[in-house]
């Protein structure tokens, strides 16, 4: 097989380690990154039957070069790396678009036959027989057996013997039943594609929680009950909002001192260490001087914390704070 200098630029590719390629790629036109782009996603939809070609290339133009892999990295994975290092992340989702529509309209079945026979087997599992059978014909042999499983099996038994029996089929049918077949499989690869959804940022809802602060608690609880039937998780970390570490100097001493009795000395050793001044401060004065001592005895023995040690040691001193805020037994010192 007599390969265009493209085919060979992509298969040599294959056989180099992304940060060889990519170097390799710096400098070069966003056009043949396309074009090279669309060989490897070709490459990789046949299978990389073209794997003894990539190392004699190899061979002859890269004989110089230490070789860290062999060309085994897959290649979707290989060329998504590719073009974020060479293009960024923006133009590299433009490249992909481009190239997978070229691909399309070069060979429908490459496209089709990279995609899972699940997908393939629910998108044809309601045409007539004949239609089917011209499908698996232009499909390779193992994805053609996956997706014959997944049919019925008096329709598969139908398909097989139509399969046996070829016509005369244009290259502009075969062409349009694969558009067509492409265009459900892509319809429903954004059906089963997971909604990421947007995370808000902490500050509005930190103002969204100090605002229902405000409310009496039956308009607060009727509010957090229209988050929750929206939302629950957003409506869990507003409530978790209303009452926050940073919050404690703003609590009234007597309020303080009630939940800080039935604290573990171990845990308020965790939750201190580092802590602001401020919060020490205002902990240190609410506790007694025994507890205090107790406090000072278990950061003595327990060494460096973790971060995240202390972060759950301070949510333990907070929790019960947001309790007593809900009940409204939390009382805060009023701003002049």
């Amino acid at each position: 097989m007599r390969l265009k200098g493209i085919q060979k630029a992509a298969l040599l590719l294959t056989t180099l380690d992304t940060a060889t390629a990519r170097e390799l790629l710096k400098g070069q036109p966003q056009e043949v990154i396309h074009r090279i782009a669309m060989e490897l996603s070709e490459l990789d939809a046949r299978g990389k039957e073209n794997t003894e070609h990539a190392f004699q290339i190899a061979r002859e133009f890269c004989t110089h070069l230490q070789q860290s892999q062999t060309g085994t990295m897959h290649v979707k994975s290989f060329v998504n790396t590719l073009l974020h290092g060479t293009a960024g992340r923006e133009k590299a989702a433009e490249i992909h678009a481009k190239m997978q529509q070229a691909v399309r309209e070069k060979d429908p079945f490459t496209v089709i036959a990279s995609a899972p026979p699940a997908h393939i087997a629910a998108a044809i599992e309601n045409e007539p027989p004949q239609a089917i059978s011209l499908v698996l014909s232009a499909l390779p042999a193992k994805v053609s057996t996956d997706v014959l499983n997944r049919l019925d099996k008096q329709k598969s038994q139908r398909v097989i013997w139509r399969m046996t029996q070829p016509g005369e089929v244009s290259a502009k049918t075969m062409r349009r039943i694969g558009e067509i077949l492409c265009k459900r499989l892509v319809d429903m690869s954004r059906e089963e594609a997971p909604v990421i959804k947007e995370t808000v940022p902490r500050d509005i809802l930190r103002k969204v929680a100090l605002v229902l602060s405000g409310l009496d608690k039956e308009k607060r609880d009727t509010m957090l009950k229209e988050i929750e039937g929206r939302d629950s998780e957003t409506a869990k970390t507003v409530k978790a909002l209303m009452v926050t570490w940073e919050d404690i100097p703003k609590i009234e001493d007597r309020s303080l001192q009630q939940i800080l009795r039935n604290i573990e000395a171990t845990v308020l050793a965790k939750a201190l260490h580092s802590a602001e001044p401020v919060i020490a401060a205002k902990i240190r004065t609410n506790i007694s001087e025994r507890a205090s001592e107790m406090v000072d005895e278990e950061a003595s023995l327990m060494g460096e914390p973790r971060k995240k040690d202390v972060l759950a040691a301070r949510e333990e001193v907070v929790k019960p704070l947001r309790e007593a805020n809900e009940s409204e037994e939390l009382l805060f010192i009023e701003e002049e």
